[in-house]
């Protein structure tokens, strides 16, 4: 028996190619090792006699604040057609402020006297930060191009993109949620209370 091709229907959502889920999915599960890893060596530190307690600049609420509102966006944008191209661009000028918020921040605190070598909880909250705001402008970079396919009409090439970036987004929140309360909640002992004799004393 002949199978014939899928008639085309207009309007339809195209077919997600299994590829570019793969290669997010592993790009994504690559990035949360990274920062599992990092945030190990974080929880480790700590036990150190000069740990001392990681800045809180109110200011990475408000970047909070506009990664949710990218993540909203860019999810009105995948589920949307009337308005997407306004719900696409508003995900990824929302992402753009919460970069410019965080390099705000890092100011804020050089100005306070809070630099890298001040104590090694500030190294941490540099480096994770930092190491955050590089995977937001990798994903500002695929937004870009999702942009590129919009101005060109191309509907399957556009729905893939979305669809791509706001799992992306998605991600780059619920990364940035873990590191918040990691930064904000854990301490020397609420580790010990959890972990017990597995965490022990700084030798």
């Amino acid at each position: 028996m002949t199978t014939l091709p899928r008639p085309f229907v207009p309007g339809a959502p195209p077919v997600l190619p299994n590829a570019s889920r793969v290669g997010l999915i592993v790009f994504m599960a690559v990035a949360t090792t990274l920062f599992s890893l990092l945030l190990l060596a974080y929880v480790m530190r700590m036990r150190e006699p000069d740990w001392q307690p990681i800045p809180h600049p109110a200011q990475l609420w408000w970047n909070t604040g506009a990664l949710v509102l990218a993540s909203i966006a860019m999810q009105r944008a995948r589920q949307m057609t009337l308005h997407r191209a306004a719900w696409l661009v508003s995900g990824g000028v929302l992402a753009a402020v919460f970069v410019i918020g965080q390099l705000a921040a890092w100011r804020m605190l050089s100005a306070a006297g809070q630099t890298v070598t001040v104590n090694p909880s500030n190294s941490f909250l540099y480096l994770l930060t930092g190491l955050h705001g590089l995977h937001v402008l990798g994903g500002l970079v695929a937004w870009a191009v999702t942009i590129a396919y919009l101005q060109r009409s191309d509907p399957f090439r556009t729905q893939r993109a979305i669809v791509l970036c706001a799992i992306y987004w998605h991600f780059l929140l619920a990364v940035w949620l873990v590191l918040l309360a990691a930064m904000w909640w854990i301490t020397p002992e609420f580790v010990a209370a959890i972990c017990g004799p597995l965490y022990g004393a700084a030798p």
